[in-house]
């Protein structure tokens, strides 16, 4: 094994430190800028609805395989529910929601 001079390494660790802080600090930007993009959007369209939640997995990098091992909900379904979430039932789009970030909420 190399010997590794122990200042090189502190640089090192802090250099790594900053970076991993400014990686989080855009995904943080990012997620809020997705956030605020969503807020406010009355769902009057089941099959638009679909669409968003298919596009907000895009966004966030998760492929239906992962989608599938974070809910549990197969691939089928949820391909399914991005085409129509009538075709599924309310307690899967909730999951999918919940696990995507999406708020649901009631007008009333």
């Amino acid at each position: 094994m190399a010997h590794i001079d122990k200042n090189q390494f502190a640089e090192r660790l802090l250099t790594l430190s900053a970076e991993l802080r400014t990686l989080s600090d855009e995904v943080t930007q990012d997620t809020s800028a997705l956030m605020q993009q969503s807020e406010g959007q009355m769902i009057d369209d089941l099959a638009q609805f679909g669409l968003q939640l298919n596009a907000r997995r895009k966004a966030l990098g998760i492929d239906l395989a992962m989608l599938e091992l974070q809910t549990g909900i197969s691939v089928s379904t949820l391909k399914r529910l991005f085409k129509d979430p009538a075709q599924v039932k309310f307690g899967t789009v909730m999951a999918v929601a919940q696990a995507l970030g999406v708020k649901l909420c009631s007008g009333v």
